[in-house]
C-alpha cells in the first residue's frame, strides 16, 4: 500500500508497507497515497524498491490488501497494557475501547489516511485536541455545538469523502442522540469515524469512546482526557499529556486529576479564546496564544475579572431557598450575559456556584430568556440529584416550553423557548424536590 506520496527534487517520491516494513519505491507511473498495488521489482540502493511493474488494484482486492496491512500494523503494535494517566476501575475497564481507538489512530498514522479532527470549542476540547494533533498529522476544526447533525456530516463529506480512506475524528461531542443521523450519513458515505466524548451517550456504536457504556455519571472523564490517554499510549510524553489532561478537567471541573492554579489558569485562558472565535477555528491560534506569557497572562486577567464582576452582579439578584434539605440558589442573567459575548451565562453560574458551595447540598441555578444553567455539588448528588437527569425529566415534562436539554452529572442546562424561562425554573425547583432520594 502506497502510504506516502511525494514530489521533490523534479519527480514523485513513493514509500509502500505492507504494515510490517516501509520501502521507498522508485517509479514512472503516477501513484496516489492510500492505493493498494502489486509490484515487480528489485532491490536498489539504500533498500529503495526500483519497480518494473506496477498493477493498481480496485474494489474487492484492494479492501482485501488494505485489511491486511493493517492487521500487520495492529499486532506489531506495542501500546501499554492500561491507562498511563489515570488508573482505576472505570479507566481499567474502559482501556480496551481506548485502545482500539489508539490502534486506529496509529493505523491511520502509518497509512498516511486523511484525517479531519473536530473538536469542541471549550477547554476541555481543545487540550484534548492538542493531544491528538501531537501524535497524528490531520485536519483539525472548531466545532461549538454539541450537536452534530446531517449539515454537519454532510459538510464533512464534501471535505474529505473523496480522499485516502478518510477518518472523522469526533471530540468532546457526537454521541448524543442528536448525533445519530450525521454518524449514519458519514457511514453511509464509507467515511470511518472514531468518536470521544463524555456525555451521556444515546448510541451503541463501538466507534464510540464514552465512559458511560461503563458507568452512569461518569462524565467527569473528560473527553480531553481520554483523549491524552489515546495520545501517551501513542508516544506522546507522559508530563505533556499529563498537563493537558490537567487542562481539560480544570475546564470541565474535573476532580479525576489534582490541579492547580496553573491548569485552571490554562482552562479559563482556552474558554476565553473559544468564545470569541467563530466555527471552524484551527490550533494554531490557540498555539500562538499559549506561547505568548504577556498575552496570555494578560488575557487571563481579564478574562477572570469579567467573570467575577458578573458573579457580583449576579449574586445581587439571587434568591434562595430549601427544598427537602437542598438548598436551591436561584439569579436572573438577563442584562449581565450576553449571548455571544464573554462571559458567557455557564462561567458566571459556575463562579456563583463556587462561592456558595458548602458541605450542605446545593442546586445553583442561572437562567437567561433562552436557558436555564444548572450546578450542583457533590452532596446533591449523593441525594439522587443529577444535573443532566433534571434537564431529561424537563424536556419530556415541558416538551411544549424547552427545545432541548442535558449535561453532565454535576452541571447541565436547558434550552428554554423565549418566554418561559421562569416557568422552567420553577418546574425545575418541583421535580428537584420530587427527584431527592428518601
Amino acid at each position: 500500500m502506497i502510504s506516502r506520496a511525494r514530489y521533490r527534487g523534479g519527480r514523485q517520491e513513493y514509500v509502500l508497507t505492507d504494515g510490517k516494513a516501509e520501502y521507498p519505491l522508485e517509479t514512472r507511473e503516477h501513484l496516489q497515497q492510500g492505493m493498494c498495488v502489486r509490484v515487480q521489482g528489485e532491490m536498489g540502493v539504500g533498500a529503495r524498491l526500483v519497480v518494473t511493474m506496477v498493477d493498481a488494484l480496485t474494489d474487492d482486492r484492494a479492501n482485501a490488501v488494505y485489511e491486511k496491512v493493517t492487521a500487520s500494523i495492529v499486532s506489531a503494535a506495542v501500546l501499554p497494557d492500561s491507562p498511563q494517566l489515570v488508573k482505576d476501575g472505570i479507566t481499567e475497564k474502559l482501556w480496551p475501547a481506548l485502545r482500539k481507538a489508539a490502534l486506529k489512530v496509529l493505523a491511520a498514522k502509518k497509512l498516511g489516511r486523511s484525517v479531519l479532527l473536530r473538536f469542541h470549542g471549550d477547554a476541555d476540547g481543545i487540550a484534548g485536541a492538542f493531544a491528538i494533533t501531537s501524535v497524528l498529522n490531520c485536519k483539525a476544526f472548531q466545532h461549538n455545538s454539541a450537536m452534530y447533525g446531517a449539515k454537519d456530516a454532510l459538510r464533512d463529506i464534501a471535505a474529505i469523502g473523496q480522499e485516502n480512506r478518510p477518518l472523522a475524528l469526533l471530540l468532546d461531542f457526537g454521541s448524543g442522540e442528536n448525533c445519530i443521523d450525521g454518524l449514519g450519513f458519514l457511514k453511509a458515505a464509507g467515511i470511518d469515524y472514531i468518536v470521544i466524548d463524555h456525555h451521556p451517550s444515546a448510541t451503541k456504536d463501538e466507534a464510540v469512546v464514552n465512559p458511560f457504556r461503563i458507568a452512569e455519571n461518569a462524565s467527569k472523564y473528560t473527553a480531553g482526557y481520554l483523549a491524552c490517554e489515546i495520545a501517551v499510549a501513542l508516544g506522546l510524553e507522559r508530563e505533556r499529556a499529563l498537563q493537558l489532561a490537567k487542562t481539560a478537567c480544570s475546564g470541565d471541573k474535573s476532580d479525576i486529576l489534582p490541579t492547580d492554579e496553573n491548569d485552571r489558569a490554562n482552562a479559563l485562558v482556552l474558554d476565553f479564546l473559544a468564545s470569541h472565535v467563530s466555527f471552524g477555528n484551527n490550533l494554531d491560534f490557540y498555539r500562538n496564544v499559549m506561547e505568548n506569557g504577556e498575552l496570555f497572562h494578560s488575557i487571563m486577567r481579564q478574562a477572570d475579572e469579567s467573570i467575577n464582576e458578573a458573579a457580583d452582579k449576579a449574586v445581587a439578584k439571587m434568591k434562595r431557598q430549601e427544598e427537602k434539605g437542598v438548598e436551591i440558589a436561584v439569579f436572573s442573567l438577563d442584562g449581565i450575559a450576553r449571548r455571544g459575548e464573554w462571559p458567557p451565562s455557564s462561567k458566571i453560574t459556575t463562579r456563583v456556584f463556587d462561592r456558595l458551595r458548602g458541605e450542605k447540598p446545593l442546586l445553583c441555578v442561572g437562567y437567561t430568556e433562552r436557558s436555564v444553567i444548572m450546578r450542583l455539588n457533590d452532596a446533591a448528588v449523593a441525594l439522587g440529584l443529577s444535573a443532566n437527569g433534571l434537564a431529561e425529566r424537563i424536556r419530556v415534562s415541558m416538551a411544549d416550553f424547552v427545545e432541548g436539554g442535558g449535561g453532565h452529572v454535576k452541571a447541565g442546562a436547558i434550552r428554554v423557548k423565549r418566554g418561559f424561562a421562569k416557568d422552567v425554573v420553577n418546574e425545575l425547583i418541583r421535580e428537584t424536590a420530587g427527584s431527592v432520594r428518601g
